[in-house]
């Protein structure tokens, strides 16, 4: 599969349906009151993520479950956004409606996790317009090393470490033959990643590494593009960071006396 520059990334969810009031069963219940009320949910999506996994799926609304949960979180109703009904009858009362489509891991190659919840009160209105937004849970990283890395080095890695990681022992290892991104789970305000740049020198078998981190939040990408660099007889890389979904480049230069 191809890889392409990490856009923006932003889902917008809507369920398109109509959701038709009724009368609580408990009048003492306070999150319900006597009435009826009628909800216009929909579904849309803009899945400008990446085409490294199948980016068709996520575009794709009819792929999304859908749920409609009560104050106290249980499931009232839940479907595929493909198979939706027509109407659904509701008790007036507080809920809350949730979409989502993918799976969620620490890290992975295969997918990501896209979910979204928005609160809405059932009151009586004739017609109460809902959307929720529903984004990742990861953030995407990725190295790109330069042709010529295997004729000054004999091995090349990035290792990745995150808090959700770390908890459970892992990291994500880019390897010297890779290419595809992996996507990270991170934290919803965003939190510091760290890349251990791992190489040992063709000629004489040293190793070195150089840590750097970033602040990765959900839908943002880091990309390092990493490239041997001869000065003055010393042998060491170069480090271009990328740290916007816009491909802005900023250059970092190791010295070539850290090997």
């Amino acid at each position: 599969m191809k890889i392409t520059d990490f856009k923006k990334l932003l889902m917008g969810c809507m369920a398109s349906l109509c959701l038709m009031g009724t009368s609580c069963s408990s009048p003492q219940d306070p999150e319900c009151t006597d009435g009826t009320g009628s909800i216009s949910l929909g579904v849309t999506a803009n899945a400008a993520f990446t085409r490294a996994v199948n980016e068709s799926s996520y575009a794709d609304v009819s792929n999304y479950t859908v749920q409609i949960l009560n104050h106290d979180g249980g499931i009232v109703n839940e479907f595929l956004y493909a198979e939706k009904p027509d109407r659904i009858s509701l008790n007036n009362g507080s809920y809350t409606l949730k979409a989502f489509y993918g799976t969620e891991s620490n890290a992975s190659r295969d997918g990501f996790y896209v979910a979204g919840e928005k609160s809405f009160i059932v009151e009586g209105e004739e017609v109460q317009n809902i959307t929720v937004e529903c984004n990742p849970t990861c953030g995407k990283v990725k190295v790109n090393f330069a042709t010529n890395m295997s004729e000054y080095f004999s091995n090349y890695s990035v290792v990745y470490e995150t808090a959700a990681l770390t908890e459970v022992g892992g990291s994500a290892i880019w390897q010297k033959d890779d290419t595809e991104p992996w996507y990270l789970k991170v934290n919803a305000q965003g939190e510091t990643v760290k890349a251990t740049i791992n190489v040992t020198r063709l000629s004489d078998s040293k190793s070195a590494t150089v840590e750097k981190t970033y602040t990765l939040a959900p839908g943002k990408s880091w990309t390092l593009n990493i490239a041997p660099q001869d000065n003055n007889g010393g042998l060491g890389i170069t480090v271009t960071v990328d740290e916007t979904t816009d491909d802005e480049e900023i250059d970092i230069e190791v010295p070539s006396e850290w090997l």
